[in-house]
């Protein structure tokens, strides 16, 4: 038996760790308002597309891994002597990724394929994948590493702090927002994610209390583990994020906690002025250069 892992390009693992650990990932694509299209960490980045959407006027408009992307990656593990992956995809409740994903597998002989739906994304979802990783080089079977996974999974959570709802809501990533909509003026909202799908969670009158929310909320969380994992999630203010992250890392000397960022996709979603933060009852190695924080 030899266990590969994969992603797509929402769990936003820097390109190190998927070069170190053989992780392939099957990129979602951006298209822009002038009809230019786009794969997400391969010919758009975060800070590039960060300048764009401070300038674009509409929306930009996601799409899931096209399914001969998945098929050609499957079978490429499969040439290289793989008999088994695992496909750690972002929330089917915000993407038919996963839904694409068992298709593929379905079309693909000669390797077990099983995708795994880790109902959240950005790096809470890439955390999945580094788990799995993990237990391979442990020995475990797939059985066993998925049976670790979905008890991770009931274990994970996450925090978002949007500026206004308006690229959820038009995008219909956001569940449960009727009530919010029109009633925000000078209100940040504060959501969370209920079996796969972001939901409001509350109302905070400024930015700074809607962090401070969402720092509290995720220390809250990892308390009721032994050895968790709190992933800070960056968005487009730099300043505001690092200073986050060094916050937490205060806060918390005796837990784990990991840097990232939002990618393109996510950010097309959220909006400008997106911060978040996620919480997993493992301890997740992480190595990042600190030249990048």
């Amino acid at each position: 038996m030899k266990i590969a892992v994969m992603t797509d390009s929402t769990s936003y693992i820097p390109q190190s760790i998927l070069k170190k650990y053989h992780i392939r990932t099957v990129p979602l694509s951006i298209t822009l308002e002038n009809g230019e299209n786009y794969k997400e960490n391969e010919t758009i980045f975060a800070d590039e597309f960060i300048s764009i959407l401070e300038q674009s006027e509409t929306i930009p408009t996601t799409s899931q891994p096209a399914i001969g992307e998945m098929i050609r990656a499957f079978e490429s593990y499969r040439d290289e002597g793989y008999t088994d992956v695992i496909v750690v995809h972002l929330s089917s409740g915000i993407s038919g990724a996963y839904q694409t994903a068992v298709q593929a597998a379905e079309m693909v002989e000669g390797i077990n394929v099983f995708p795994f739906d880790s109902k959240i994304a950005c790096l809470p979802e890439g955390a999945f994948a580094l788990r799995a990783v993990e237990l391979i080089e442990a020995g475990k079977d797939v059985q066993e590493i998925l049976a670790d996974l979905e008890v991770m999974r009931a274990n994970t959570g996450a925090y978002l702090v949007v500026d206004d709802l308006k690229n959820l809501h038009k995008s219909g990533r956001i569940t449960g927002a009727q009530a919010w909509i029109g009633n925000l003026l000078k209100m940040k909202p504060v959501l969370t994610f209920e079996d796969g799908l972001i939901v409001p969670y509350e109302k905070v009158r400024t930015k700074k209390r809607a962090l401070k929310l969402i720092e509290d909320k995720a220390i809250e969380l990892a308390g009721q583990y032994e050895n968790p994992t709190i992933m800070i999630i960056g968005g487009d203010n730099k300043e505001e994020s690092h200073r986050v992250y060094q916050e937490m890392i205060e806060r918390c000397p005796d837990k784990n906690v990991v840097f990232s960022e939002f990618g393109p996709v996510i950010s097309s979603h959220l909006g400008l002025g997106s911060f978040g933060i996620g919480v997993t009852n493992r301890y997740i190695k992480f190595p990042v250069d600190e030249t990048d924080i």
